[in-house]
């Protein structure tokens, strides 16, 4: 836990690339931060456009208390290449992340950090959605969402809950953990668990960033919202490959970790064995989203009580249930029949 009297520094990180339509807008944001000491480190990925241009006149007229530290890489390195780059060129103790098309609100870092020093190694916060204009159009979960603090919840539930449009954690996790893999994209699928393994993930309950949806996204949950339902399902065998690729790296995190003796062997052991049955499920959930509605019917059931059995070496039977329960709906049915599944989450609650 951070001290109250002295504040640290924080390195605000903001990311761009083919943003030229907003990054004034989000680079303005950055600079609107009440919080101090903060750093401002502006970094685009080698845009096509004038994205960088745009920023660098933003960042020439201020005036104002805040370090600002704007470059542009030579070639364009990726989503993760370009934040672990980002990342080692900051010399905050927090670090504070946002993209080039996204806004911030002022308060975001104070907010933020006030919730680090209360006891985290991570903090995310709620989000408002916004269009190309900048109206809102809704926010992401409504008031009361229950967050995943540790990597034990992470693991059992086999996602982490976050989204890293809002994430930020200390510097103390990439001292621990190293840089963030290149083989996965985004840094929700990698920071939340680190954070898990160490003090946890907090969240505030507040819209803090504004997060523009203006069809060019390239998250999963913003290409969801413009597919076709033949095209949802193979988004979903997608984004089965893409969770077996995060549980193969929480799988080094958990082996990084025991290795420094932040998890004692039999934390190690068990959260082994259950992103084992993480990846088998994964692997059983894409074959059921390619599979005819008959087979589907006799097979979801079949596949539900075969995995609930093998979850229960490390849950008890209910817990074993009830989660294989709710990620075969919300790797099957949200794809195949996404109207019968958002009834079933209606009538059961968002976390069946």
């Amino acid at each position: 836990m951070q001290s109250n009297i002295t504040p640290p520094l924080v390195s605000f990180i903001l990311l761009t690339y083919n943003q030229e339509k907003f990054v004034e807008e989000a680079v303005r944001a950055a600079l609107l931060q009440t919080y101090q000491p903060l750093e401002i480190v502006i970094s685009d990925d080698a845009s096509t456009d004038r994205t960088f241009e745009k920023a660098r006149a933003v960042i020439g007229a201020y005036k104002g208390p805040h370090s600002v530290v704007g470059s542009v890489n030579s070639r364009n390195m990726g989503t993760n290449a370009h934040l672990n780059s980002a990342v080692r060129k900051a010399k905050g103790e927090f670090i504070v992340v946002a993209a080039g098309d996204d806004v911030s609100a002022p308060r975001r870092v104070g907010e933020l950090v006030k919730r680090w020093q209360s006891g985290a190694s991570g903090v995310f916060s709620n989000a408002t959605i916004i269009d190309a204009r900048g109206d809102t159009k809704d926010i992401f979960v409504r008031h009361g969402y229950k967050h995943m603090a540790g990597w034990r919840e992470m693991v059992l539930a086999g996602t982490h809950g976050a989204w890293g449009c809002t994430l930020s954690w200390e510097k103390r996790v990439c001292e621990s953990f190293g840089d963030m893999p290149e083989d996965i994209m985004g840094e929700d699928a990698v920071i939340p668990f680190r954070c898990g393994l160490l003090s946890g993930l907090a969240y505030v309950d507040e819209p803090l960033v504004q997060y523009r949806d203006h069809g060019g996204n390239i998250s999963f949950w913003a290409e969801e919202r413009r597919l076709s339902r033949n095209e949802m399902v193979e988004l979903g065998s997608r984004i089965m490959r893409f969770k077996e690729r995060m549980y193969g790296n929480w799988k080094k995190d958990l082996e990084l970790a025991r290795s420094r003796n932040i998890l004692d062997g039999r934390d190690h052991d068990w959260g082994q064995l259950v992103l084992d049955e993480n990846i088998l499920l994964v692997r059983k959930m894409d074959d059921l989203l390619k599979a005819s509605p008959a087979r589907l019917i006799f097979l979801l059931p079949c596949a539900w009580l075969h995995f609930a059995r093998r979850m229960c070496a490390a849950a008890s039977p209910f817990v074993a249930l009830k989660v294989t329960a709710w990620k075969l709906l919300n790797g099957v049915l949200h794809y195949r029949a996404p109207g019968t599944h958002q009834v079933i989450r209606r009538i059961f609650g968002r976390n069946i």
